[in-house]
């Protein structure tokens, strides 16, 4: 009889063994269950962000006034001075220059 003994410790362990394992590893599911839905929750939070910049810039964009603006500029970036185009000594347009982009800073 004690002989019967020796196999059934050992029947017991293993399944003792094998049920902590299972335990272990429903824990470490449910901790990472947990770490997934953190993750979702702040990537909602960045996508709505977002979605709120992007209407933002889609009033500003589809606004009356910057496209107005936008005009402005580019009527200005694409006047010359005729001034400029004059030939001249090279340090003297240079000092144009600078005088230019200083009177526009003022």
């Amino acid at each position: 009889m004690p002989w019967v003994l020796i196999p059934l410790a050992a029947i017991l362990c293993w399944a003792y063994i094998e049920v902590t394992k299972h335990r272990s590893a429903g824990v470490d599911a449910q901790r990472m269950i947990e770490a997934l839905a953190d993750q979702l929750d702040e990537a909602t939070e960045e996508r709505d962000r977002l979605r709120k910049r992007v209407e933002n810039l889609e009033a500003i964009v589809t606004s009356d006034s910057y496209e107005l603006d936008r005009q402005a500029q580019a009527a200005e970036l694409g006047r010359v001075d005729p001034a400029l185009l004059e030939a001249k000594d090279p340090d003297e347009a240079a000092e144009d220059v600078r005088g230019g982009v200083r009177q526009r800073a003022d």
